[in-house]
């Protein structure tokens, strides 16, 4: 509770990051909006095609005739769905794996330790981009390339909070009472590494957008049928002199929406963690 207040009076001070919140909610309400209403029907006019923009087309049209307003709301709902259940499979996976090494410890812990330091010797997009190229591309194939390594930052959290947490001695004493191991995991040291997991979730949000916009530009990401804003992008690179406006409105919603993440997982990290308030000049 005081973290949550801590973080309610942080983002009424800090203005940046009260202006993300109202940002990446107003991204969410448009990009909803597009996707359950007539408004998101994305028509074709070729007789506008690249037209820039204007009154009737805000955002000006792309070779295809189609409006680009139309097209980066279609590409946020992409964002918003790749990256959450990316984001939420992760978390399934690493939370479980991080507390059975860090509370058992021992051959369970090598083993698992073994596993996230292999994962995490390759560059982070060169395993997705191996996936992709095998299986083709596809929003569910997405999603599961990029869990595949995106459970590792999880669990090696949960593992050094568990790993810390599992002498103290609130965990002594629910064990002497007799507590099981896993009520011990799940009910008394879990909820004491939420703070971080929240922190840690908010920055791979932003983290996942960027690399599912990386896999469609290379043309290994979400099929046709959905719109990205790195497909986008790629298809700007012809256009770069006769119609800019192609690459510059996908890439300013890239940037408000991973830079609005960065800066509430920031206000969130502060929130939670006292001595990185007291030490921060800027907040």
């Amino acid at each position: 509770m005081r973290s949550g207040s801590r973080f309610m009076a942080l983002l009424v001070k800090d203005k940046l990051a009260f202006a993300s919140l109202l940002l990446l909610v107003t991204w969410v309400l448009l990009a909803g909006i597009s996707a359950f209403s007539s408004f998101g029907e994305i028509s074709t006019s070729l007789p506008h095609r690249l037209q820039p923009p204007g009154s009737e087309y805000w955002f000006g049209v792309d070779p295809h005739g189609q409006s680009v307003l139309l097209l980066i709301l279609s590409g946020a709902k992409t964002s918003i769905i790749v990256s959450f259940y990316t984001v939420t499979l992760s978390l399934l996976v690493g939370i479980p794996m991080g507390a059975l090494a860090g509370y058992f410890g021992g051959a369970i812990d090598t083993v698992i330790s073994r596993v996230i330091d292999i994962l995490l010797a390759f560059p982070p997009l060169i395993l997705p981009i191996a996936v992709m190229a095998f299986f083709g591309g596809g929003l569910t194939n997405v999603v599961l390339a990029l869990s595949l390594t995106g459970w590792v930052s999880y669990a090696r959290l949960v593992r050094g909070q568990f790993l810390s947490l599992k002498e103290r001695e609130f965990v002594t004493a629910a064990r002497s009472l007799g507590a099981s191991a896993p009520r011990l995991m799940f009910r008394h040291i879990l909820p004491n590494t939420l703070s971080p997991l929240a922190v840690q979730a908010t920055f791979a949000l932003a983290g996942v957008i960027i690399a599912e916009a990386g896999l469609s530009f290379l043309g290994l990401g979400v099929s046709q049928s959905h719109v990205s804003w790195g497909s986008m992008l790629n298809e700007a690179r012809a256009y770069l002199i006769d119609a800019p406006h192609l690459a510059l409105f996908p890439s300013l919603a890239l940037f408000t929406v991973v830079s609005s993440l960065n800066f509430l997982g920031e206000v969130l990290r502060l929130a939670f963690d006292p001595r990185s308030l007291g030490q921060s000049g800027g907040h």
